[in-house]
């Protein structure tokens, strides 16, 4: 039945675009580092950075992948659809078909630690389709669109390229893979009754509980909620900027507003995950033409940190958000000019990952903003 079984030398895959890796002790370590079209629509879904192998898949045909990661997530691409991992709770594509996706919400629970190796498998048969991990059955379906697509034969004897990719920054080290092809059909046990449910809302709130600052970020890692309680309580005794807090009313969202300055800092909780992120917000209260900043200090506050602190700036200045031409009529993209490079940002964000180190540097970012608006204060008395 068994047509090959390859354990893949980690050091043939190739790397695509902006990612960066190396080998050691025989694993291999990836990052991205530019920012991949994710949200997987008709229009946009190119992800361009990626490890790929180098040989093609024909199904019927198994994926078994040892790896771990540091954030979210994790993306296979295979053909023209993809399947992700130890994604948020709001991703709501976390699959589609390798030959005619239909680019439409889709769910499976793709739920993974962080910051421990999981065992991943993916089989595709030309009668069924499943997703392990740990082990445990995650996904099963017999009524894929490649299954009875006319263009089936073709692209089986063309082959699909597997490509391994992930979340900008997230480190994700990849300790074993190994492909199986198969001469018939193989044999695959499913469990119809209990494939357990994705996981679709934060539920650190409950589905009744009115969410809290405490509750929503409960179930993150402790060491994570001592710094999320850290920054709470660090930007609500600023002066002279003035943060009030706001809690989405699911409790996916704790966003910190100094309104004064059009500046906020936003928390996404998400069970065990989170991301955060900051921005100089943009003002909609009117027709698109008139919508604005109220004051803008990005590049300002970057070249203030340049002085003392240039790895912490150039860094900084690298977690911008890129736009990524998600949408042709796109009004909220934002030029920024920093040490002599250029960047067209998405909603003048910079993002940030679920880390000790981010927590510093989005503490420091703001302290530096702050302390530009106290010398402005001082120069205005």
């Amino acid at each position: 039945m068994v047509r090959m079984k390859n354990k893949i030398d980690l050091c043939s895959l190739i790397p695509i675009g902006h990612i960066e890796t190396k080998t050691s002790d025989k694993n291999l370590y990836m990052m991205a580092t530019k920012r991949l079209t994710t949200n997987f629509d008709k229009e946009n879904m190119t992800a361009d950075s990626y490890v790929a192998l180098p040989d093609k898949l024909h199904i019927p045909f198994r994926i078994d992948l040892t790896v771990k990661l540091d954030a979210p997530g994790l993306y296979l691409l295979l053909g023209r659809g993809h399947i992700s991992f130890g994604t948020l709770h709001s991703d709501n594509r976390r699959l589609d078909d390798m030959i005619e996706p239909n680019y439409k919400p889709r769910f499976y629970h793709n739920h993974i630690p962080m910051n421990e190796f999981v065992d991943i498998s993916i089989l595709y048969a030309s009668k069924a389709m499943q997703i392990l991990i740990n082990g445990e059955e995650r996904f099963y379906s017999e009524k894929e669109k490649y299954m009875k697509a006319k263009t089936f034969k073709e692209y089986n004897d063309t082959g699909f390229t597997l490509k391994i990719t992930g979340e900008k920054y997230t480190n994700i080290v990849v300790k074993s893979l190994l492909i199986t092809e198969y001469n018939n059909q193989p044999e695959i046990k499913h469990n119809a009754e209990n494939l357990p449910k994705p996981l679709i809302i934060n539920e650190a709130t409950g589905a009744e509980q009115k969410p809290t600052f405490d509750n929503c970020i409960s179930l993150l890692p402790k060491v994570i909620q001592e710094e999320i309680k850290k920054t709470d309580n660090y930007l609500r005794s600023l002066k002279p900027m003035k943060f009030k807090r706001q809690i989405e009313k699911y409790g996916n969202k704790i966003t910190y507003l100094a309104s004064d300055y059009g500046f906020s800092y936003q928390i996404y909780p998400s069970n065990d995950m989170m991301n955060h992120s900051l921005s100089w917000y943009i003002i909609t209260g009117s027709k698109p033409e008139f919508w604005h900043r109220k004051d803008d200090r990005m590049e300002m506050t970057l070249n203030k940190l340049i002085i003392d602190s240039p790895d912490l700036a150039e860094g900084l200045f690298s977690k911008l958000s890129e736009c990524i031409g998600c949408c042709s009529q796109c009004i909220v993209k934002t030029p920024y000019e920093f040490n002599g490079k250029k960047k067209i940002t998405c909603h003048g964000r910079m993002k940030f990952k679920m880390c000790l180190s981010d927590f510093d540097e989005v503490r420091t970012f703001i302290n530096a903003v702050n302390e530009l608006v106290s010398e402005d204060s001082s120069k205005v008395l």
